[in-house]
């Protein structure tokens, strides 16, 4: 019997009617394969009522952050560590029901090169979302590594590094929680084929779905204007690189 609640959150601040089109349509993928599991679709109020109910201690934290994309990564961990289930990004359609996935584990992570947070599922009161809780209000206060002027000041490192996934990979790490028993640890394709993801050592980036349960569309939605001009410019450098790189992969 699954340890994980069969709940699945998604967020979109603006509430669920201001969704595009996309959004809606995939959405509704996730309703059409999950008919018995309970659904929570979560508005900016609702988002900060949680942290103002039952973690006070972080709203000064939440309110100051100057992205609202960082505030939607937050709270996608106090909804796990408060209600259990999974969450899901708005920008995900479901192939097929994700319950075989669950099995008796109590998280659930998908693993590109580092760990997802687009996609993730837990037990209530995990103890991962513990570190990640300690680790935002530190990042919140200290400077950033030194890795390089411009890409240490950029507003998607920062975001990625202060609450996103950088910060999860480095919290899962740092505990070692994808070498427990009780994590299931799925190839990128799982959840996202088509981006770039590490196993056995080797990175590549797989297009084939029939083994994926979900596809993560990644349109960027939360980047500024500036910022999503040049992923789209550095996505076809990419997706150039890619198509060079599986054409010399050997038969």
């Amino acid at each position: 019997m699954s340890k994980v609640p069969k709940i699945i959150h998604q967020i979109f601040f603006a509430g669920e009617a201001a969704a595009p089109e996309n959004y809606r349509r995939y959405h509704q993928t996730i309703l059409d394969h999950h008919p018995d599991w309970e659904h929570r679709f979560w508005d900016e109020t609702q988002c900060r009522n949680l942290i103002k109910e039952n973690y006070p201690w972080f709203l000064d934290v939440y309110d100051s952050y100057p992205y609202r994309i960082q505030r939607c990564d937050a709270i996608r961990y106090f909804i796990l560590h408060y209600y259990g289930g999974f969450y899901i990004d708005m920008d995900v359609e479901c192939l097929k029901p994700i319950d075989d996935l669950l099995a008796n584990f109590e998280l659930i992570l998908s693993k590109l090169i580092e760990f997802s947070n687009a996609i993730m599922g837990s037990v209530p009161k995990h103890p991962l979302w513990l570190q990640v809780f300690e680790e935002m209000q530190q990042r919140k206060h200290q400077n950033q590594p030194n890795i390089g002027f411009s890409f240490k000041n950029s507003m998607p490192y920062y975001v990625g590094y202060s609450t996103g996934p950088i910060l999860l990979n480095h919290c899962v790490l740092a505990g070692k929680f994808h070498e427990s028993q009780t994590v299931n640890v799925c190839p990128g394709y799982i959840f996202e084929p088509g981006a770039p993801m590490e196993m056995d050592g080797k990175i590549f980036k797989s297009e084939v779905t029939e083994k994926s349960y979900t596809i993560h569309h990644m349109t960027s939605h939360w980047l500024t204007p500036h910022y999503r001009i040049l992923s789209n410019i550095f996505s076809v450098f990419a997706n150039f690189y890619w198509s060079i790189r599986s054409s010399l992969q050997p038969n």
